[in-house]
């Protein structure tokens, strides 16, 4: 019997060793998953661990271009797994629900709202190698009011108005049109001379936002740029709304001329990058990576770009100038180190080039590699010495404006409202929101 206690005691005590060394593994192995997850751990040959999630407004080309370069950045670093994710459309929808609940992703793109709606969201970059390699001017454009830079701009949207050469050779407009009143006589020919064949002015306003974005850009010389401008009014809250009215009047003036494209309402983006291929578009409010699109329907399409008309005299033409495509960290994200050594991948040159030279777009960063912008590479070359500014409502509107611009600007093109009343919606939006940011 005696024998026999001491034999159960014997194994009871290695089963008893065995599950303590087996809880220790298991105990390690969670560890070592809790490290990966806080900051890309590395194991014993160097290499990192984790799983990153990367989140881009773009589609179609660009985001092709971003999981090719995240496949060739695991390529380079194996254990380690990343996601990239392009919800389209729904981006900023997306986004939203991820900050109301603290849950965004590792790495994202801020789609030119960088230190205005993501800026709580982003981790400073400042000690980044790359960070000194973006011009001065550019750098505030990306930057919090302490100076902290909070993206990688892979490109800069320097946005002027594209318009179609051909069209503008065989109606005998002549560019650049260097102010608003000229605008307006080269689309009231365009329209005339063509006997409606040609819109002079291409917008797809099935998409929303393209008819906001007239607003947005023709804003910047209307209230921006002049001597005597409404900058300080708009940023400390005493601007004149009726200043709105009249701009408004203006702009609802096109529309009621005929200078748009007939299905405005149902247009979609792809009809205005046809409309602008074959020549039935003068001028589109879009990106230079229009042009490029335009190239897979027409190859021989010849584009041309020019600044923005001014409004006033005395005045001269201008650029915008801000993001396009750029990309932070989440500050609160367990994969910091795995999305710095992302973004560091992400600033070589030949990255940046194949980015830039799929939109026609000028780089964020300086780098040592020729970066091809195609047609617009003259354009910038001629108005280099043309002024820039920044994106009006970026710049000079509280944050959640821009759905009421593209809203009330459609609503006034059908008559639903007068400028009388968008320069009312927008004046109480304008302070409601300063009033809730404060």
């Amino acid at each position: 019997m005696k024998k026999r206690i001491i034999s159960l005691l014997f194994v009871l005590c290695m089963v008893f060793v065995l599950v303590g060394c087996s809880g220790g593994k298991e105990d390690n192995a969670v560890a070592s998953g809790e490290t990966a997850g806080q900051g890309a751990a590395e194991t014993d040959e160097g290499s990192q661990k984790g799983k990153l999630v990367i989140y881009t407004h773009h589609v179609g080309v660009q985001a092709q271009i971003l999981q090719e370069l995240t496949d060739e950045w695991l390529e380079e670093n194996p254990g380690v797994e990343a996601e990239v994710v392009a919800p389209g459309a729904d981006y900023e929808n997306v986004l939203k629900i991820k900050m109301a609940s603290k849950d965004m992703p590792d790495v994202f793109g801020t789609h030119g709202w960088a230190n205005v709606r993501y800026v709580d969201f982003l981790l400073p970059l400042n000690d980044e190698e790359w960070a000194g390699s973006i011009e001065p001017t550019f750098k505030k454009l990306i930057s919090d009011e302490e100076g902290n830079l909070l993206v990688l701009p892979i490109d800069q949207n320097k946005w002027g108005l594209v318009y179609n050469k051909d069209v503008m050779e065989k109606y005998g407009v002549e560019v650049p049109i260097t102010n608003v009143d000229d605008f307006i006589a080269a689309l009231d020919k365009i329209k005339t001379e063509s006997g409606g064949e040609v819109a002079p002015m291409h917008v797809a306003g099935g998409d929303s936002w393209p008819v906001g974005q007239i607003f947005d850009q023709l804003a910047t010389p209307a209230f921006t740029t002049a001597a005597e401008n409404d900058q300080e009014a708009l940023l400390d809250g005493t601007f004149d709304w009726n200043k709105w009215t009249e701009f408004a009047t203006l702009i609802k003036g096109m529309y009621d001329d005929g200078y748009f494209n007939e299905d405005i309402f149902t247009a979609k983006y792809t009809d205005s990058v046809e409309a602008f291929a074959t020549g039935k578009a003068a001028f589109c409010w879009y990106g230079n990576s229009l042009v490029e699109e335009a190239k897979n329907i027409n190859a021989d399409i010849n584009a041309g770009l020019q600044p923005l008309p001014a409004f006033y005299e005395g005045d001269s033409m201008s650029f915008l100038n801000g993001e396009q495509t750029a990309f932070g960290i989440w500050k609160e994200s367990k994969n910091i180190e795995l999305a710095k050594s992302w973004l560091a991948f992400m600033s070589r040159g030949e990255n940046i080039k194949k980015f830039c030279e799929s939109e026609s777009m000028l780089p964020g960063i300086e780098t040592d590699v020729s970066v091809d912008l195609g047609f617009a590479t003259e354009y910038y070359e001629e108005y280099k010495d043309i002024r820039s500014f920044p994106i009006f409502d970026r710049a000079f509107l509280p944050n959640g404006m821009w759905d009421l611009i593209c809203k009330d600007a459609a609503d006034m093109f059908t008559g639903t409202i007068s400028p009388e009343q968008y320069s009312l919606d927008m004046k109480n939006e304008y302070e409601r929101l300063r009033e809730a940011s404060e």
